[in-house]
């Protein structure tokens, strides 16, 4: 007897026949009853403690693929801190690929009796996907995702913080005209980038009218796109120039560059997430660092906690940010 075969007895999803027989809330007392009859009445046996495998689930929500395949080493990074931090706590990791498109249907296959707990790679997520995952009869966490709608469990970085230490920043240097280059894929963390940008241009008080514009989120299509809004500027160009991240800052650094304006010296460029590349180029990038390894090792720590305690609340947490400063930012002359 299996909790698939048990759930088409007793006409309920395998979710809730995991929930009845692990004692987790969220079960109706009737449906609880009926559940354990029928896996007493056919025999089921669930598997003792000592002889379950300490599987951890690690989900990646693939979308569009532009944030989490074309950025570097940023979520290459996150999953090794995850999986050595989970190896270091005693838990295997099992690592799903899930295209967007399919992710209904694959996650009604998995049996989630399998497994300790999930973390969810929340990148390219929204809130109606982490829907799909509330009911799953085991702990989750989300990681690079606040899902600020959500009552899930999530470990993010500080994009507010982050750009907000950006624009001061540029500020201190002597900008005045800062741009802001955003991504024409409107992944979460990139709103809440967008967001704090403008609510830092107004605390700062700075002109309302500083210059958006919207790139593909790659490194080929972040020089395109900008060199065609370079190609037909209108009026005066900013003296600094903050981006997204890191690899569209690159990529519009190239677009600069072909127009004639030199790094830093008639313009200065910033990005965010500190990739690798940031350091590749003949004038370094500077950028707000984020700290990927510190993200993954912390989902794993509540991941692990939230599985050794009956407490129901959620949890959102920031991993603060830091600015690094380089060769492709100079002071206003």
């Amino acid at each position: 007897m299996t909790i698939q075969e048990i759930a088409e007895i007793a006409k309920v999803s395998k979710a809730t026949v995991s929930l009845a027989l692990n004692n987790k809330a969220g079960v109706s007392e009737e449906t609880r009853n009926m559940i354990l009859e029928i896996a007493n009445k056919y025999g089921y046996n669930k598997k003792t403690s000592s002889n379950q495998k300490r599987n951890i689930l690690f989900i990646k929500y693939i979308g569009s693929g532009a944030a989490i395949e074309q950025n570097g080493d940023f979520i290459a990074t996150v999953i090794d801190a995850i999986e050595k931090t989970a190896s270091n706590l005693g838990y295997n990791l099992i690592i799903k690929n899930i295209i967007s498109s399919e992710f209904q249907m694959e996650i009604a296959n998995i049996h989630f009796e399998d497994y300790t707990g999930v973390i969810f790679l929340g990148t390219e997520a929204h809130s109606e996907v982490v829907e799909l995952l509330q009911d799953i009869p085991v702990p989750i966490v989300a990681v690079d995702n606040l899902f600020e709608k959500n009552d899930i469990d999530s470990v993010v970085m500080d994009n507010f913080g982050g750009i907000y230490k950006a624009v001061r920043y540029l500020i201190s240097l002597g900008h005045k005209k800062i741009g802001y280059i955003d991504s024409t894929i409107k992944f979460s963390n990139f709103a809440h980038r967008v967001d704090a940008y403008y609510k830092s241009i107004k605390d700062f008080g700075l002109e309302k009218d500083q210059p958006v514009v919207c790139v593909t989120p790659n490194l080929e299509g972040a020089y395109i796109d900008m060199l065609k809004h370079l190609k037909q500027w209108k009026g005066e160009m900013p003296t600094a120039f903050l981006a997204a991240n890191d690899t569209i800052a690159i990529g519009a650094v190239k677009a600069l560059r072909e127009v004639g304006l030199s790094i830093p010296d008639q313009i200065s460029v910033m990005g965010f997430d500190d990739i690798p590349f940031c350091t590749m180029l003949d004038k370094t990038l500077t950028t707000i660092r984020v700290y990927k390894e510190k993200m993954g090792e912390i989902a794993v720590k509540l991941l692990h906690d939230k599985i050794n305690s009956s407490e129901k609340e959620f949890v959102k947490i920031l991993v603060r940010t830091n600015l690094i400063e380089r060769e492709s930012t100079a002071k206003k002359i």
